[in-house]
């Protein structure tokens, strides 16, 4: 398989190694379980994986069939391209810089890098921060779709921590005390696991079961397959080519605007665990991709946690984007 073109605004997926994937069996994540597990990461739309720089080299091979890039850490805050030097990015976690946690201080944020945005790359945690459903959302499995929404609508290079995809919050226990490296939970129930798999189930936080691969890859309406369509629709031209023109947000709904030539895409993010009306601007109307938004009028009526994205000359038809 022939590598993809590289993306002007990639989108990468970060692992850490000993909690992702056990492939031998001994209990313990390990590269022969992440190259297990190439196939599924090629279905999220990603463009590259960001590995600890020892993997990076030894698996380059494998990572490369599926037509992704390989990166590494070099440094607590530079992102590099393992096969190319000169590409880096400087590491912006928007968990550690929006602290508090407020809406308003993360519109503070975006504003204050709006220009420089395509400069970083942002994401919203890491193997030593809390899931960002725990550490944002108070727990409510909710507000994954709604930050995944954040993350993937941003014009810039974003990185997603393992699991977030699915979903998961903050697990501490078994025998690791930081929720965000409990183990991936790749199996909903005991009889999904081979025996070399068993004791790496074991150690997957029953609260996490719910949530396994297994399950949410059927689900249309699970946070894994509206993540897959988010990534999805990263690819379009007006967020790889465009600038984020307007963040504000009224009440705790976020609004962020792209724009690029003649093509334009609005965001509507509800950030807040109850039901708000928004109304979106004139210019990205007529089209719009909903997920738990309902139109009433010339409003929007967003549950809790709920996106409504519009946009204007841009077909989100073609990508086979139906959910919500």
């Amino acid at each position: 398989m022939s590598p993809m073109p590289t993306a002007t605004q990639p989108t990468l997926y970060r692992i850490h190694p000993v909690s992702f994937r056990d492939g031998n069996g001994d209990g313990v994540g390990d590269a022969h379980g992440m190259i297990a597990a190439l196939p599924y990461l090629s279905t999220l739309s990603i463009d590259g994986l960001v590995l600890p720089q020892a993997l990076a080299t030894q698996d380059a091979a494998a990572v490369a069939t599926q037509g992704l890039t390989l990166w590494y850490c070099d440094g607590p805050n530079h992102i590099r391209r393992a096969a190319a030097a000169h590409q880096q990015y400087l590491l912006s976690p928007l968990a550690l810089e929006v602290v508090p946690f407020s809406v308003e201080k993360l519109v503070e944020v975006l504003n204050a890098r709006r220009v420089t945005l395509a400069d970083s790359l942002w994401s919203t945690g890491d193997a030593d921060q809390p899931r960002v459903v725990s550490h944002w959302g108070q727990g409510n499995l909710r507000s994954a779709d709604a930050f995944l929404t954040l993350l993937a609508m941003l014009p810039a290079p974003i990185c997603l921590y393992q699991g977030e995809e699915l979903g998961l919050p903050h697990a501490a226990g078994l025998q690791d005390p930081l929720g965000a490296q409990t183990p991936m939970p790749w199996h909903e129930a005991p009889e999904q696991v081979t025996s070399g798999e068993i004791h790496w189930y074991q150690q997957v936080a029953i609260e996490h079961r719910a949530l396994a691969i297994s399950r949410q890859q059927y689900d249309n309406q699970s946070t894994l397959r509206y993540c897959q369509s988010l990534l999805a629709l990263r690819r379009l031209p007006v967020i790889q080519q465009g600038e984020l023109s307007i963040v504000s947000q009224r009440n705790g709904v976020v609004r962020l605007l792209i724009t690029h030539q003649d093509q334009c895409l609005e965001a509507l993010i509800n950030l807040q665990p109850y039901t708000q009306a928004a109304a979106p601007s004139e210019a990205t109307l007529p089209l719009a991709w909903q997920h738990g938004a309902q139109q009433e009028g010339h409003q929007w009526v967003l549950a809790g946690f709920a996106s409504a994205i519009f946009t204007r000359n841009v077909s989100c038809e073609s990508r086979g984007v139906t959910h919500g």
